[in-house]
């Protein structure tokens, strides 16, 4: 035999032997079930670090419109001004599809500028209220800005914006000098109260917005503002 016939037939024998030595159809099924099983757990892993990369940045979304609500708040009564000797502060309580919500209407000095021909610093009626929304299933919370050259409630609801939205709670309560707690203020001169001409030692303000993932559990804030026009100290 030559050499190159040796090499022939040494190469048939190994093909026939990779041949009759290949997967079996149940060794194929077993992989392919392996395979399964590891994507699987692959997928799922992926799924659920996803799901908690979303609620993350749903949470963070929150957290910041709070905050910049809240912010907002925070400024516009620190800015109350007085008119005519007295100040301007009322509130009301207003019923909205089985939800009760404050709404707050006050003079202040922190008049958002919109229109570059308009001056900072200007007094203005400013209000915040919850309205309902379009879907008639969730809420949100309004502010408006009205200036002039006195307070105006009439006016107080004329426009503004949302600047909160899936509100659950917008709750109010405010002490007066001698720390006593009340969820209702009106210092107009008609009531002829005690708090007439006057504002309150400070506020307590409840935000709550809706939590999707856990209605039951609403994500909560709140915040102090100790008014800078009242000398008293709780």
């Amino acid at each position: 035999m030559t050499r190159q016939y040796m090499k022939k037939i040494t190469g048939s024998m190994v093909f026939q032997q990779i041949r009759n030595e290949g997967f079996t159809l149940l060794e194929i099924l077993i992989a392919i079930f392996i395979l399964a099983v590891v994507m699987s757990t692959v997928y799922a892993s992926y799924s659920g670090i996803l799901k908690t990369a979303h609620q993350m940045e749903g949470e963070r979304d929150i957290y910041k419109m709070a905050r910049t609500s809240m912010d907002r708040m925070i400024k516009d009564l620190s800015s109350l001004q007085a008119s005519s000797g007295s100040f301007y502060l009322q509130t009301e309580k207003n019923k909205l599809s089985k939800h009760e919500f404050h709404s707050i209407y006050f003079w202040s000095a922190s008049h958002l500028v919109f229109d570059e021909n308009e001056e900072e610093g200007r007094p203005a009626s400013i209000g915040y209220y919850v309205l309902e929304n379009e879907d008639h299933e969730s809420f949100s919370l309004w502010r408006t800005d009205v200036s002039g050259a006195k307070p105006d409630k009439g006016k107080d609801q004329d426009g503004g914006f949302i600047i909160c939205k899936n509100i659950d709670t917008f709750r109010l309560t405010f002490y007066d000098s001698e720390s006593r707690e009340t969820d209702s203020w009106d210092s107009s001169a008609s009531t002829g109260g005690d708090s007439t001409g006057k504002t309150p030692a400070a506020v307590k303000i409840e935000l709550f917005l809706v939590n999707a993932n856990d209605q039951e559990k609403p994500y909560k804030f709140m915040t102090k503002i100790f008014l800078p026009v009242n000398k008293s100290k709780l």
